[in-house]
């Protein structure tokens, strides 16, 4: 891999995360079910990566859409018997606020300044609604970054390999000096190697969930992307 200038980065759980496993163990506590924070967190991740590989762009759909299977895969991979109906309701209430649940990872802004601080570009490409821009802005992260492309305001989405040329022709840069990071092969991995751009997939779980996923370089975090640069 040559040396790299410019790192385009996705959004959702490659920088910014969901506080979604406490507010789930309250709904299932209320529900009379007990389980760690740590297994609510992995059975999220198994839902996850399910979709992914399963229901490409799926997850990028209003949640309506989704959401009452993506719920049933979760009590299934936790082993529960329940109605999903009231657990839907309660979980709806929990999400109707972007801004209060999403936040970004307790190393990222560490280390996009780290990057930043030595000599490079930083970008977002991220298929994300209205509220993208406007939750870096709450989080101080927007002045970091050159360019940010969100599929909304451009009208293509990944892996479609329209967005990432959009994003080349802002930033001014060439394919060769990029480097893309996501968490998601088949939106992020499959779009970069369309747009014929290097890429490194975050997964905290080592290869868990995406077994099937052998023709790239997998890191736990952001702070491993200085190995690829």
């Amino acid at each position: 891999m040559e040396s790299k200038k410019y790192i385009w980065f996705d959004l959702g759980f490659t920088l910014l995360k969901l506080k979604r496993e406490e507010n789930f163990q309250g709904i299932l506590l209320n529900l009379g079910f007990i389980f760690s924070a740590s297994q609510i967190e992995r059975a999220f991740h198994l839902t996850d990566k399910l979709f992914m590989r399963r229901y490409p762009g799926v997850l990028g759909k209003r949640r309506g859409y989704y959401m009452p299977m993506y719920l049933g895969n979760m009590i299934h991979t936790l082993g529960i018997r329940t109605d999903i109906c009231p657990l839907y309701e309660e979980w709806k209430k929990k999400l109707e606020n972007p801004f209060k649940v999403w936040i970004p990872f307790d190393h990222v802004k560490d280390e996009l300044i780290r990057l930043s601080g030595e000599g490079y570009r930083l970008g977002v490409i991220s298929n994300w609604d209205k509220t993208a821009v406007p939750i870096l802005d709450l989080h101080g992260l927007t002045p970091l970054f050159e360019n940010i492309i969100i599929s909304s305001e451009v009208g293509f989405e990944k892996p479609d390999v329209e967005i990432f040329n959009i994003a080349l022709d802002q930033a001014a840069i060439s394919v060769e000096d990029c480097l893309y990071v996501g968490d998601n092969y088949y939106d992020d991995g499959i779009g970069s190697r369309k747009a014929e751009m290097d890429f490194v997939i975050v997964n905290p779980f080592g290869h868990l969930g995406m077994e099937e996923i052998t023709d790239c370089a997998v890191i736990p975090d952001i702070t491993h992307v200085k190995d690829y640069l």
